[in-house]
């Protein structure tokens, strides 16, 4: 077998490959497709028109730095490529995965090797070397350590060297094959006790590498044992225990060796020495893929989660509201992936199944993968596309399936690194999901209130056939006639973006499988608009309370520490600019902002985009995005959710670090909500 069918392999479970579950299956599909409304349901109102309905003041919680991951591999060999690691950025994915899926459960830290016959990793991905592409990106980690086939005492010697032990720990450092004995301080906080463990055989089905009993009691008491050998060296880390998906295989499973439910066995058993709770979730089967089945699908999440708090309020007890839920995996196939994967569809569902799972309160999602590679999957003409292979990957290897087709140069994205970009314009870090909905049973609705003051609306058009001509109903947000809106769709190279306007809202023509954010500035107003008030999670037992222990990234966009300031008039709005380097060091420099309102208006919850001449070429950028238009960068979406009463300066508050390839650069022109500014 070549290296790279052992890392497809390695990528996904195989378990509906064996007979012991073949009926199981056939039983659960046809119950899947019984159940699932397809989208070939009756709409609610006409196809072509669609009323979206958003209320701002009804908080569906804060997306924090967490809240979108991706999943890395130790066996991916364009991990540590230039081009991946810019995309991550772009995509400000603020969570990155490892070692990756069920070759953690075979994968030993300190040796940087396999178990012997089960798989390839590829020799520079090292720990040292993964965590140097999460600082890189500004991300935050979350490592999945070796249960299958390693010890508790791993696993603590893994914390203690990425974390020199925590605060306080004075003991041993873990030596490291290639590295420094002396340890880091990256300060992880999340760790999680294997992989998919119920797929060890405890129910027939074994996809899962595991040397301990295969049953759900020797699991829950050794995450106890796990749990106390790692926090012995640093009390401050979460720890997590992998449990089954509400409604999924094995979810509810029993047999004589495991007579209660594995959610109900790990949670009564280990709920006191964890701190959050795993599960994954691939809606389809391999080979019964539907895209209208799996569009479909994102409105089982609520009663997923719905579920699993009551399972945790059931077994945990007072310690429930402290337990968190993170989808560690998620993807629109269970294994063997076909051309859905690298078409519209699945960016279509990626972005509805991200908003979904975190507006029901669950902490983190992880999409898998950065890379995977070209399969053979379903490439039936049912399916959306003329792909011949699928891929889990958002970005392309470059690889070719034996004696078939090729993919694109490795680092190429797929539809899916698209539907993780536009979530960016959605919302990030700091910001407020709040409740909004749609008359048309096919196109999709999630609304954020930014940090900013803005208010973002994702629409998503499940219509394969169908465009919707989109107006828009506010509530608690006074919006500007005119919007920033941002598109991609079946035939885009790259999320495009225009301006529209309307009166009183512009009104949205969104075209059939195409994602659209419309970003609303605030409009004239005589008072302020209500901040977002939480309402009661959509489900029986509350929200976790606790906040995560985590440094935002470098992407997160913080909660102003005051008011959203009353827009005012930009009448007699004038400016100045001056920019400074603060700092430069080969290949790139660091910049601060001070910006004087020379106009007889105040500026309020402004925004700011300034172009960079001579072919400066953008590789790292905190805040907002940026276009690239020959040999000219504009920055754009810089925001500021302040007042600039008129004759002040507004100092370095804001900030501003940037990082570019080549020589010193500086801004040709400033333009400050649409008003070009004078450089001083």
């Amino acid at each position: 077998m070549s290296a790279m069918l052992a890392r497809l392999r390695m990528s996904r479970p195989h378990w509906w490959q064996t007979a012991a579950v073949a009926a199981l299956l056939l039983c659960l599909l046809i119950s899947t497709l019984v159940l699932l409304n397809p989208l070939g349901a009756s709409h609610v109102a006409a196809a072509g028109s669609a009323q979206v309905t958003v209320n701002a003041n009804q908080s569906l919680g804060t997306l924090t730095a967490l809240s979108r991951g991706l999943n890395t591999a130790v066996w991916d060999s364009n991990l540590r490529d230039s081009a991946a690691s810019t995309d991550i950025k772009n995509a400000a994915i603020g969570m990155l995965r490892f070692p990756g899926g069920s070759t953690s459960d075979v994968y030993h830290w300190q040796t940087h090797s396999l178990v012997s016959g089960q798989g390839w990793l590829d020799p520079n991905n090292t720990f040292d070397a993964f965590m140097s592409l999460v600082q890189a990106v500004g991300a935050q980690p979350i490592i999945t350590v070796d249960y299958g086939a390693g010890t508790p005492a791993e696993a603590a010697g893994w914390v203690q060297y990425a974390n020199k032990g925590g605060p306080g720990y004075s003991g041993p450092v873990p030596t490291y094959a290639g590295a420094s004995s002396t340890g880091h301080t990256y300060g992880i906080k999340y760790w999680e006790i294997g992989n998919e463990i119920y797929g060890d055989g405890t129910y027939g089905a074994s996809w899962e590498y595991n040397n301990n009993p295969h049953t759900s009691a020797a699991y829950a008491s050794n995450v106890v044992t796990y749990s106390q050998a790692m926090k012995a060296v640093d009390p401050t880390i979460k720890v997590g225990a992998v449990l089954t998906t509400p409604g999924n295989w094995p979810d509810g499973v029993t047999n004589s060796a495991s007579p209660q439910p594995w959610n109900q066995t790990v949670l009564s058993t280990a709920c006191p020495a964890i701190d959050f709770v795993i599960i994954h979730w691939y809606p389809q089967n391999p080979g019964n893929e539907s895209d209208s089945g799996l569009l479909a699908s994102t409105s089982q999440i609520p009663s997923m989660v719905s579920t699993l708090r009551s399972e945790l309020s059931q077994y945990c007890g007072s310690h429930a509201s402290a337990v968190q839920i993170l989808l560690t995996e998620t993807n629109s196939v269970s294994s063997n992936p076909g051309k859905q994967t690298v078409s519209i569809v699945n960016a279509l569902y990626e972005d509805d199944d991200y908003m979904t799972w975190l507006e029901n309160g669950v902490t983190n999602v992880d999409w898998w993968t950065l890379h995977n590679g070209p399969v053979a999957g379903n490439t039936s003409s049912s399916l959306y596309g003329s792909a011949q292979y699928g891929d889990y990957g958002v970005l392309a290897n470059g690889a070719c399936i034996s004696g078939g087709p090729c993919e694109p140069a490795a680092d190429t994205p797929f539809p899916a690194y698209y539907g993780l970009q536009m979530l960016t314009y959605l919302g990030n870090a700091g910001d407020t999901m709040v409740s909004s909905s749609s008359n048309q049973t096919l196109l999709a609705v999630h609304a954020v209130r930014q940090a900013n003051g803005n208010l973002a609306v994702l629409l998503i058009n499940k219509d394969p056939s169908n465009s919707y001509t989109v107006t828009f109903s506010l509530t608690g947000y006074n919006a500007a006639s005119s919007a920033r809106v941002y598109s991609y769709g079946p035939t885009s190279s790259s999320i495009g973006s225009t301006t529209a306007s309307g009166s009183p809202l512009p009104t949205i023509s969104i075209a059939p499988y195409t994602l659209t954010t419309v970003v609303f500035a605030p409009g004239s107003a005589t008072t302020p608009t209500p901040a977002p008030t939480a309402t009661a999670t959509p489900s029986p037992t509350p929200r976790p309370t606790v906040t995560p222990t985590v440094t935002p990234t470098p992407t997160a966009t913080a909660t102003p520490a005051t008011p959203t300031p009353t827009p005012t008039a930009a009448a007699g709005l004038s400016c100045s600019v001056h920019y400074a380097v603060t700092s430069q060091w080969p290949g790139g420099f660091t910049a601060s902002l001070t910006i004087t309102n020379t106009g007889s208006t105040a500026i309020n919850g402004w925004t700011l985009q300034f172009a960079f001449p001579s072919g400066q070429t953008i590789t790292q950028l905190w805040n907002g995005s940026y276009t690239q238009s020959g040999s000219t960068v504009t920055i754009t979406n810089l925001a500021y959710n302040a007042a600039i009463p008129p004759g002040t300066t507004l100092g370095s508050s804001p900030g501003f670090n940037g990082t570019w390839n080549g020589s010193n650069a500086s801004p040709s022109a400033f333009t400050l909500n649409g008003r070009t500014c004078s450089v001083v």
